[in-house]
């Protein structure tokens, strides 16, 4: 899956900040690695040697049963290239998988495409609908359902692992409270969402073992070692983040892993390639064959379906907060594409550009963003004030020709530019791009910021300061004084109530400052995000915790 910025407290669905973000820039000491098939390796390394990601890509060209492979490494961090039988996290080709099951209920007549999910679900669960219209198998399968991305109020204890605290009655009691933001099946809008929901639908009407089934439909048959939850000797890479750090692995409640979870190694991915090929174990083949035919809006069943120069192509690409990847089919063509990266390429692009271009079309390839220095010029035409979304983001031209940002509330971070022209952040993942407007000078008048695999636009508010000054923040408000501070909710999450420009604030981790205000003794209103801190105190009267009250969850945190 794409990774989906999902927040507890928040006013926008991304997050800018670099708090806890460690200020190393990736080592560029580890030599460029290449390895493979010199027609495979030659795209790859024009594609990664002295990228600023550090990226690994493991590739496999599939021509029926012949093979070729490549792995290269763009040589710009300090560790190396995944082993060669290493399992990455494959994302959203995940879905693909998931699709395959739903193809073998609907071979077996329990499932079809026109069901109502609500059939598949626990009695009595509510789904919304629209009149006599109700969310089809189809419509989940193709994006069309009208639900959003993700589901209203999903619980983000730790934003390095954002659908860990997701459950299956979450997840169902979050469909019940849903308003759909299109007619059903009218349009396809990407929802990981209803792909939870149909993964929770498959693994109920297979056994209540989604990876169970996994195995036995697909991964055995395919002598795959693919799998959802590692054992203890599951030879898992290393993910990292777009700027070189290590990133943790992603994880979910096991039967809603069919949107996005799946770990699989090169020579699994290639397995399951051939078999979208037509070559494999029959009803694998015959399954697969059926996902991939056209429903509506462009997909198959969770393929993605593209008339690429006169060929026909199932597509799919995946991403997760260390892991990028990408599968290309062309069946009538007889050639297929699997690639498997240790780094989120999502706010860069992805990996779709290469893949098309090892499918043998005559695809251009994005080069390697390197990093480069900025001139004084550029600083200044970046420096001013914007608004992006709720948060107000200052950039700045600093002393020692270095480039500062600062969203509002958070602390400042230094901005690098990469080859490409864009710019990122030092200490965490982003990309900024500058837009400027038509004509000879082409001011900046804004700046898509790219993040988690979602982009927004900045408008410049306010032209170029005179200062590189970071304004002080007003001493703190005595009425709010005791409450201010930092409150850990759980191990990865902590709550900061702070005062900033005389307003009350609150910010959780990985999150902006967004606005509160008193409603009572020792407690206090987050009217954007319909939530409650309520404070307490010991016998002495000092405030000793905050507790979060939230979506029908209470949090409680000591204060630190």
């Amino acid at each position: 899956m794409r990774k989906q910025t999902a927040t507890v407290l928040a006013a926008v669905s991304i997050c800018l900040v670099a708090a806890v973000a460690s200020r190393a820039r990736a080592a560029e000491t580890a030599p460029a690695s290449e390895q493979g098939d010199a027609e495979v390796v030659r795209p790859l390394a024009e594609r990664l040697l002295g990228d600023r990601t550090g990226a690994c890509v493991l590739a496999a060209v599939i021509e029926r049963q012949q093979v070729r492979r490549a792995r290269v490494c763009a040589g710009t961090r300090e560790d190396g290239p995944p082993a060669w039988e290493a399992a990455l996290e494959i994302g959203s080709i995940s879905k693909t998988m998931t699709a395959t099951l739903v193809a073998g209920l609907i071979q077996s007549g329990r499932w079809s495409l026109d069901d109502p999910i609500a059939r598949h679900l626990p009695e009595g669960t509510p789904v919304p609908r629209q009149g006599d219209r109700q969310i089809l198998v189809r419509d989940l399968l193709t994006h069309s359902a009208g639900l959003p991305a993700l589901p209203p109020g999903m619980p983000l204890r730790n934003p390095a692992d954002p659908y860990a605290a997701l459950t299956e009655a979450g997840l169902l009691e979050a469909l019940g409270r849903t308003t759909l933001a299109s007619p059903i099946g009218e349009q396809a809008a990407y929802s990981n969402f209803g792909m939870m929901v149909l993964s929770l639908a498959v693994a109920r009407s297979t056994g209540g073992d989604l990876e169970a089934t996994l195995r036995e439909q697909l991964f055995k048959p395919l002598s795959m070692q693919a799998f959802i939850v590692p054992g203890p000797t599951a030879p898992l890479a290393p993910g990292h983040a777009s700027d070189g750090r290590r990133a943790p692995g992603w994880t979910i409640t096991p039967n809603l892993a069919g949107v996005g979870m799946v770990k699989a190694s090169l020579a699994d991915m290639t397995r399951y390639a051939q078999a979208a090929l037509g070559e494999g174990p029959e009803p694998v083949v015959r399954r697969l064959a059926l996902t991939g035919q056209p429903l509506a809006h462009g997909f198959g069943m969770n393929w993605m379906r593209q008339a690429v120069q006169g060929r026909e192509l199932l597509l799919h690409e995946g991403g997760t907060g260390g892991f990028s990847s990408f599968i290309g089919v062309d069946r009538p063509g007889g050639r297929a594409v699997v690639l498997l990266a240790d780094t989120s390429l999502a706010d860069l692009g992805g990996l779709g550009d290469l893949g098309l271009a090892l499918l043998g079309l005559d695809w251009p390839v994005s080069g390697p963003r390197r990093a480069v220095s900025t001139t004084e010029a550029q600083r200044q035409s970046l420096a001013g004030e914007y608004r992006l979304g709720a948060l107000r983001l200052r950039i700045w031209s600093a002393e020692g020709e270095r480039l500062m940002a600062q969203a509002e509330g958070q602390a400042a971070f230094e901005l690098h530019q990469d080859s490409a022209g864009d710019f990122y952040p030092e200490g965490f993942s982003a990309l900024l791009t500058p837009l400027r407007d038509a004509g000879p000078d082409g001011a900046v008048s804004g700046l898509a910021w790219r993040q988690g695999g979602g982009t927004s636009e900045a408008v410049r508010i306010r032209p170029p300061m005179a200062t590189d000054a970071v304004n002080a923040l007003p001493a703190g408000n005595p009425a709010w004084a005791d409450w201010l501070g930092e409150y850990a909710l759980t191990p990865q999450f902590s709550l900061r109530v702070l005062e900033q420009g005389g307003r009350l604030m609150v910010r959780g981790t990985g999150q902006p400052a967004i606005p509160a205000a008193a409603s009572g003794p020792d407690r206090l209103e987050v009217s954007a995000v319909d939530a409650v801190v309520e404070f307490e105190r010991d016998a002495a009267g000092r405030v000793v915790a905050a507790v979060l009250l939230q979506n029908g969850q209470r949090l409680k945190g000591q204060r630190r």
